[in-house]
């Protein structure tokens, strides 16, 4: 409610319309609005920074954790996804520790310049956006070209900005046949990634060039 105050509201009109027309429904039915509607929501200076709150936590019922759903469709195919959490897009998780005290934590011996660099507000941004882009190839190279089980698998994060918390999700699609194989296969990758094969120096160096080459 916080965010629907009139007076911080803007408006983005885009397609074939008449000016006149839609000039006097926003006329109508905007500004006819009193201006201290919502008021009664309207945060201080010193709470905008804050969050406003955390994701829920995810079922741990395993008989919850796959759910298998079929719809009419005209043609045979399939989708599968894997989730899990994750932190937000400034690199907190839902119980407000954040990813640069994570890894000072398991870092004893890290130097000041390191321990300056992790502290960057946007540190854990860019950590994140590149072991996406790294997941992500790990992705493509295990699960579409060594196993040929689908012809895309995508890794992303939900970028939460006011949330504590977040959830990573793998999309793979793929023939009705091979869809379990291919889950299988994705979940395979995220396992192997995190303990018998980990991020490389060449990772990481890859990451950085493609995810720099978009940014430019």
């Amino acid at each position: 409610m916080s965010q629907l105050l009139p007076p911080d509201l803007e408006v983005s009109i885009v397609g074939d319309f008449d000016v006149v027309e839609t000039m006097e429904m926003v006329r109508r039915y905007l500004g006819t609005i009193p201006t201290y509607t919502n008021s009664e929501y309207h945060l201080t200076g010193e709470r905008l920074g804050e969050f406003v709150g955390s994701v829920p936590p995810l079922p741990l019922d395993s008989g919850k954790r796959h759910i298998e759903l079929e719809l009419t469709d005209s043609d045979p195919r399939a989708v599968a996804y894997v989730a899990g959490k994750a932190p937000n897009m400034w690199g907190f998780l839902e119980d407000g520790s954040s990813v640069p005290e994570k890894i000072m934590a398991a870092d004893k011996g890290a130097s000041e310049y390191d321990k300056k660099r992790r502290s960057h507000p946007l540190f854990a941004n860019a950590a994140l956006s590149l072991l996406s882009e790294i997941i992500n190839r790990r992705l493509f190279s295990n699960v579409r070209e060594r196993k040929q089980l689908t012809y895309d698998a995508n890794f992303s994060l939900t970028g939460f900005e006011r949330l504590l918390g977040g959830w990573f999700l793998v999309t793979v699609t793929a023939s009705k046949e091979k869809a379990q194989a291919a889950l299988d296969a994705c979940k395979e990758t995220l396992e192997t990634l995190r303990k018998s094969q980990p991020i490389t120096e060449d990772n990481l160096e890859s990451a950085k060039r493609e995810f720099f080459t978009a940014l430019v």
